[in-house]
């Protein structure tokens, strides 16, 4: 019996599922890193398990990209007076006002979005195919000088459902990310992008 239950959970483990990610961006796909000072704003969510870790995982991804020219909004209210929050969408006065305030030239804004848990940790090749984990993250950053939007981009992640088998019994249940890694991995790999495209290579 033990070897039996042995046996199943390496089939499920084996059968592990992953996640299918889709990327869009509205405009600034391509950015010059090279100059200016960028603020990181707190990234906003409503993951109430990896929020802090979209923030680090944000910062680690821009800071390969931007190095020393990278300042977070937490250090810089520790000697400036910034609001204590700031919008993800940012108006032309809200603009100024953080050029003001800053005396940073670029801000960087991420948000999260966990949508569904639909599929749940284990799902079944017989399961509904509307059924699955997904989750989304924006960026918007901005240029300050000129108070407008340099760019705008999205990633959304979802399970991707198991590959359909003519033999009943090779059907295996599998192990889904949750929503919140989802929301997590799509972010590194969304700031990757940028990375990938950035201008001053």
């Amino acid at each position: 019996m033990k070897k039996l239950f042995l046996i199943f959970i390496l089939s499920v483990v084996c059968s592990c599922g992953g996640a299918k990610y889709s990327y869009t961006f509205d405009t600034g796909k391509q950015l010059d890193f090279s100059e200016g000072k960028w603020i990181l704003n707190s990234t906003k969510s409503n993951s109430t398990v990896f929020d802090t870790e979209l923030y680090q995982a944000s910062l680690k991804g821009f800071k390969k990209i931007l190095g020393d020219s990278l300042l977070e909004m937490d250090d810089l209210r520790s000697s400036k007076l910034v609001a204590p929050k700031i919008s993800f969408n940012l108006s032309n006065s809200d603009l100024k006002q953080l050029r003001n305030d800053t005396d940073c030239d670029f801000i960087i804004n991420v948000g999260g979005n966990v949508i569904s848990d639909g599929a749940g940790t284990l799902s079944f090749p017989d399961q509904d195919n509307f059924s699955s984990n997904r989750a989304a993250v924006s960026i918007a950053i901005y240029d300050l000088n000129v108070g407008t939007l340099i760019s705008s981009s999205q990633v959304y992640g979802k399970t991707s459902t198991q590959a359909a088998s003519f033999n009943e019994d090779d059907k295996l249940p599998t192990i889904n990310p949750s929503s919140h890694m989802i929301m997590l991995a799509g972010g590194k790999k969304l700031i990757r992008k940028y990375e990938k495209n950035r201008l001053d290579k």
